[in-house]
């Protein structure tokens, strides 16, 4: 049982720490709109009349200036909710493991409760990660709120913020 759920543990971390294989660019952008949904992607083209982003599915939009509402723009990297999974996973690993050394059997009441400190301990400080993290990732926000006037003076602070990769290519055999 205890080897079992120490494979369990590792193959968690696994998930969680496997790494992106997209072809997409740093910087993250989600637009609010007065007409359509929030969108997220990657700014793909801003001029003065408005910009256009790749959203995750592969799909170009463009939002003119009069439907902006608020734009944010963040690095991509480690959010709360992934530091709050990883350290959760990473405690109960190092519990678990910590537990297989007891061959006996004897203490397993006092390997549980070790088990559940460390789950904690390491989701508590997982989440304290992932939130500095998230702080120090917001980059930009521009209140654009329809004025063409403002997105006119400020669309060229966008520019260091472009995705120049190219596009995923599809092929289907």
């Amino acid at each position: 049982m205890k080897f079992v759920l120490t494979f369990f543990c590792a193959f968690l971390i696994h998930l969680t720490c496997s790494a992106q294989i997209d072809n997409i660019g740093d910087y993250e952008v989600k637009v609010y709109s007065y007409k359509f949904k929030t969108t997220k992607g990657f700014l793909k083209k801003i001029n003065a009349e408005g910009i256009g982003i790749e959203d995750k599915k592969g799909n170009y939009i463009i939002f003119r200036t009069a439907d902006i509402k608020k734009i944010k723009v963040k690095k991509r990297g480690l959010t709360l909710l992934n530091g709050l999974t990883g350290g959760t996973l990473i405690g109960a690993g190092l519990g678990g493991a910590i537990w297989s050394l007891d061959e006996s059997g004897e203490n397993t009441a006092d390997m549980a409760k070790l088990t559940a400190i460390l789950a904690a301990s390491g989701a508590v400080i997982g989440t304290a990660a992932g939130g500095f993290s998230e702080l120090a990732n917001k980059k930009l926000t521009l209140r654009v709120k329809g004025n063409q006037q403002y997105f006119k003076n400020n669309f060229h602070r966008l520019e260091k913020y472009l995705n120049h990769s190219e596009p995923i290519q599809h092929v289907n055999n």
